[in-house]
C-alpha cells in the first residue's frame, strides 16, 4: 500500500525537524568537541548574566542541551518513540522559551515558538505518522 499525500508530508516534516534538532546538538558537540562545550556554554551563558535565572542553572542546562538535542533529533528522525520524543521536544522548547523570556529576547522567543508549533502540529497529526520505526510494529 502506498503513502497518501498527508502521510508523505508528515514523514518529510518529521524527518526534517528531527535532522534540524539533531544538527543543533551535533554541531555543538562536534564543533566545540576540540575545546569541549565550554566555549559555547560561556558564550550563551553570558547572554543571561544579570538577568533573573541563576547562572548555575543556566550553565547546567547549557551543558546538557546538546545531548538532549542529539537524542531527540535521532528519535524524531527515525520515528522511534515518536510521541514521547515530540512531547519531550516541546518541553525542551518550553524551557528555551522560558529562559529567553527572562532576558527579554523577544526575537529568539518568537523563533522558539515556531519550533513549538512544529512539535504541536506533529503531535496533532500523529495519525499520519509513517516511514517510522514506530509504524513497523503496527499491524
Amino acid at each position: 500500500m502506498g503513502l497518501n499525500e498527508l502521510q508523505l508530508a508528515y514523514a518529510l516534516f518529521r524527518i526534517t525537524l528531527g535532522v534540524n534538532i539533531l544538527g543543533h546538538g551535533l554541531v555543538r558537540l562536534v564543533y566545540f568537541g576540540v575545546g569541549g562545550l565550554e566555549p559555547w556554554v560561556s558564550e550563551q551563558a553570558a547572554l543571561f548574566d544579570g538577568h533573573l535565572l541563576p547562572m548555575w542553572l543556566v550553565h547546567g542546562f547549557l551543558y546538557v542541551l546538546p545531548f538532549i538535542e542529539v537524542v531527540l533529533g535521532v528519535l524524531t528522525t527515525l520515528g522511534l518513540f515518536t510521541i514521547p520524543a515530540l512531547v519531550a521536544g516541546t518541553v525542551m522548547m518550553f524551557v528555551l522559551v522560558f529562559g529567553n523570556l527572562t532576558r527579554q529576547a523577544w526575537g529568539t522567543v518568537g523563533n522558539n515558538m515556531h519550533y513549538v508549533l512544529y512539535y504541536c502540529l506533529l503531535i496533532a497529526a500523529i495519525r499520519y505518522n509513517c516511514m517510522a520505526l514506530d509504524s513497523r510494529s503496527k499491524p
